[in-house]
């Protein structure tokens, strides 16, 4: 489910997987159910991305949520804050970046 419905709008993501993780929000999609794949037309599509994502992240407090960003290419895995950082490691060595 495409929540933000950016799907295939000019700039954002092309394609997205969500990954439910028994650790974060159960039956959410998108990033608070685990993580998220986003993948981009370009690099920089996806690096604009995640900037923005953690800005307003950052802007608005921990309250609002937090999340690890790993960029490679054109691809984006968004990991939820709600999963411990070795969840997150192993996710960022599955990606391979």
């Amino acid at each position: 489910m495409d929540s933000n419905k950016l799907l295939g709008r000019p700039g954002q993501y092309t394609s997205a997987a969500w990954i439910a993780d028994s650790g974060a929000t159960p039956g959410e999609t998108g990033v608070d159910g685990g993580a998220t794949v986003e993948v981009f037309e370009t690099a920089a599509d996806a690096k604009t991305r995640s900037e923005y994502i953690l800005g307003v992240l950052k802007e608005m407090g921990p309250a609002f949520g937090t999340e690890w960003h790993h960029l490679k290419g054109t691809t984006l895995l968004r990991v939820s804050g709600k999963l411990s950082p070795s969840v997150n490691t192993q996710y960022k060595a599955a990606f391979g970046s």
